[in-house]
């Protein structure tokens, strides 16, 4: 029995490192590149004299990341960049309802995300949830002209505080590279546009929101 117990521990002393450094290579740093589906919500945008409504066409997304596993806890930190974009399908003033507005919308935001992997659950695949804070431009560059007046929804670009929901699933491809696919929910709160009436030289500032669900692939390569 003693035998078989000093053979053990001496076997579990002699694969320590090797598992040791099995752990390590799992983690370390990584970048990532994606690109994408990205659906933003009709929106509703209220001033004191006017509203204006807007369906957007399904648009995209394109983006990169540079992140860091963390040793043991299945916690990954990352940067990120990304640009959405969605063009205007239908534009509607309250006040005029024969103004049609046509041209997009479009946010470029940098993100700070932290995400979770739940290893072990499924056998070929890792899935993983997440969130993100960021900062980023969101504009809207809405115009409808016509022979007397432009009228415009917008104006200069705003930065605004951004947040992000993350959830998907990792598929590894080899020791160095990673498939992953996911869906986030983008949010920028509390945006406010302009409504500018050149005929008249009217600018009003009205509440808005922009809200974009993502669905997207890219691949992930491991340092």
């Amino acid at each position: 029995m003693k035998k078989l117990l000093k053979n053990g521990i001496a076997t579990a002393v002699l694969f320590a490192p090797v598992a040791l450094t099995s752990a390590v290579q799992a983690d370390g740093f990584y970048a990532s590149t994606f690109t994408g589906l990205a659906f933003q919500n009709d929106q509703t945008s209220r001033g004191t004299s006017d509203t204006i409504d807007i369906s957007l066409d399904n648009g995209f997304v394109i983006g990169g990341a540079l992140g860091y596993k963390l040793p043991i806890t299945g916690f990954r930190v990352e940067v990120e960049l990304a640009y959405r974009e969605n063009d205007v399908t239908a534009g509607q003033l309250l006040s005029d309802p024969t103004i049609a507005f046509s041209g997009d919308n479009s946010s470029l935001g940098v993100f700070g995300n932290v995400l979770y992997d739940f290893d072990g659950i499924l056998g070929i695949a890792t899935p993983y949830l997440g969130a993100g804070i960021g900062i980023g431009g969101v504009e809207s560059d809405v115009v409808r002209q016509n022979a007397v007046n432009d009228v415009r929804f917008g104006g200069p670009t705003r930065t605004e505080f951004l947040y992000q929901g993350i959830a998907g699933v990792t598929f590894p491809l080899g020791d160095t590279w990673d498939l992953f696919a996911e869906g986030r929910y983008y949010v920028a709160p509390g945006v406010d546009f302009d409504l500018i009436d050149t005929a008249l030289n009217t600018r009003e500032t009205i509440e808005s929101s922009y809200e974009v669900i993502q669905l997207q692939a890219g691949l992930r390569f491991k340092f």
